[in-house]
């Protein structure tokens, strides 16, 4: 009996898709992940002078809010998904972090800039190009 009902259910949501019917978006994606800590990353200036600028914020301890600017210095202009895995590696970074030391966040900050640069975006950056800002 549960099989037949089953497959009942199977051959109404096929008739659906057959006949046109939309699914609501819910049914077809996933919800895109949240952060707590989100960063914005944008290209600015070009050749030599090209810098990505990155901002967002992070907290400290006791839960102090502090904004953060990003300056990489690099001559590479970075796509808008190129832009969207830093802003997420930022982000994933912040989250984790949140509540220790702002000093050691800007350090955790600037590695995993690299870290994405390097591995992710296959990008061979020096840390020394790597501003991170507590404003």
């Amino acid at each position: 009996m549960r099989t037949r009902s089953v497959l009942a259910a199977i051959g109404a949501a096929g008739t659906l898709v057959l006949t046109g019917a939309v699914l609501p978006a819910s049914a077809a994606a996933p919800a895109p992940a949240t952060t707590t800590h989100p960063y914005t990353c944008s290209n600015s200036g070009s050749g030599s002078a090209h810098i990505v600028n990155c901002v967002g914020t992070i907290t400290g301890i006791g839960n102090v809010v502090k904004n953060v600017d990003i300056d990489i210095s690099d001559i590479n202009v970075l796509s808008g998904n190129e832009l969207n895995i830093l802003e997420t590696s930022l982000e994933d970074v912040a989250d984790v972090k949140a509540g220790t030391s702002v000093i050691l966040q800007k350090v955790d900050l600037a590695l995993v800039t690299v870290d994405t640069y390097v591995n992710k975006l296959s990008i061979p950056i020096d840390i020394s190009k790597v501003l991170v800002d507590v404003l």
